[in-house]
């Protein structure tokens, strides 16, 4: 977590394509890097989850790459996301938080301003298309969207006591860029893409 941020990308792609690696470690290397290691025998290090909580108020634009790498990691890697579905309680703070950052961050910069939550060294968000994209990308996944077993249930975030409650049914086929849409269509956020 000492990395500067603007460098995470590319150690986050890095990252990204050893989980892939289909072999019978997958798995403990997809559980390690989300959740950390705290053992006796072995060095402690935090998981992508602990170090999204540790800077979520001191420097917001790193939580937000790692939750935008819990969300790439589950669209490329099918391992992470079962992971992911089987235990939201570990992750849905995640979520919760990141829409909190984008109804308080709710201005937008001019479109010829170019602005990125990961090629920059300051530590303050920013709302960016990418960064909708990624909310809509992590809601789905965290309703589990495209699992069979809770495929027509929509999510969203309560402001008031910020907790994911479900609000709707959808059908089977939404695609978060659909998810999206429709939470747009209903108010729930003001982004036009």
């Amino acid at each position: 977590s000492s990395v500067p941020s603007n460098e995470l990308k590319n150690l986050s792609f890095l990252l990204l394509e050893i989980l892939a690696i289909e072999d019978s470690l997958q798995l403990n290397r997809v559980q390690l890097v989300i959740d950390g290691m705290c053992t006796e025998s072995l060095p402690f290090f935090d998981g992508m989850l602990a170090i999204i909580r540790a800077n979520e108020t001191s420097d917001s634009r790193r939580s937000y790459q790692g939750v935008k790498f819990l969300v790439s990691l589950s669209l490329k890697c099918s391992v992470a996301k079962d992971y992911l579905l089987q235990t939201p309680d570990k992750w849905q703070w995640a979520v919760n938080w990141l829409k909190k950052m984008m109804s308080e961050h709710s201005y937008w910069t001019p479109s010829n301003v170019s602005v990125s939550n990961e090629d920059s060294n300051t530590k303050t968000f920013q709302r960016t298309v990418s960064a909708q994209d990624t909310l809509a990308e992590a809601t789905a996944l965290l309703v589990g969207l495209e699992s069979p077993d809770s495929k027509d249930i929509v999510m969203d975030v309560d402001e008031d006591d910020k907790e994911i409650t479900v609000v709707d049914k959808v059908p089977s086929h939404f695609s978060a860029k659909e998810l999206r849409r429709a939470s747009r269509m209903q108010g729930l956020d003001s982004i036009d893409t």
